[in-house]
């Protein structure tokens, strides 16, 4: 099965162009192309003079590899132990590149404290349980609690927002912004093209 190739992470990066373009023909509706996120990630880096990029869910490793280049050191977390494997081999020549392998809640705070300077996270929600496999619904809170309580004014970009559903015990996107704002109040929340943005207040 491609899935199991090498070449199928480069496979995946090829659809994303038609990808994005299907979106414009569409309307830009709701769910946003894997290019409008990397525009994203790169813009916020840029914006606020971030030079480290942390991450949840790599799975094929599409945002690393498009990032490498733009970030001096980026922390990526996968929970599958196979996934994790698999990035690990294809960013082995990529020193500025580390791949860890777990539970976020476990493995974030090892993050944290090699960090020197404020951070961009990007987090996936897919990665909290909402597309299909029920995990620990109180993940997201504890790794924003984590984030934001750390002595550096890190930015949060929260992908896929539209699976904060409020149902099933996941968290509405009025309810995570509401959790934001109310215990940080220096921090606010904005959601726009599906990416939930948490910066610090103007």
């Amino acid at each position: 099965m491609l899935q199991r190739t090498p070449l199928y992470g480069a496979y995946k990066a090829l659809g994303h162009y038609p990808d994005y373009w299907y979106w414009i023909l569409r309307g830009r509706p709701q769910r946003s192309p894997h290019l409008l996120k990397q525009r994203v990630v790169r813009e916020y880096g840029e914006k606020y003079g971030l030079t480290t990029l942390v991450e949840t869910g790599t799975y094929y490793g599409e945002m690393v590899a498009a990032m490498k280049n733009r970030f001096a050191q980026i922390y990526s977390i996968e929970f599958v132990p196979e996934l994790a494997a698999r990035a690990t081999r294809k960013f082995t020549d990529a020193k500025q590149v580390r791949i860890f392998c777990g539970d976020s809640r476990v493995v974030m705070p090892e993050v944290l404290a090699l960090l020197r300077s404020p951070a961009l996270f990007w987090l996936d929600a897919g990665y909290y349980g909402w597309v299909g496999i029920r995990t620990n619904e109180e993940r997201l809170s504890a790794e924003l609690e984590m984030i934001l309580s750390h002595p550096y004014p890190h930015v949060i970009l929260l992908d896929d927002a539209r699976g904060l559903t409020g149902r099933d015990g996941i968290p509405s996107v009025e309810d995570v912004k509401n959790y934001v704002e109310s215990k940080f109040p220096q921090r606010a929340v904005e959601v726009k093209y599906d990416i939930m943005r948490i910066t610090l207040r103007d």
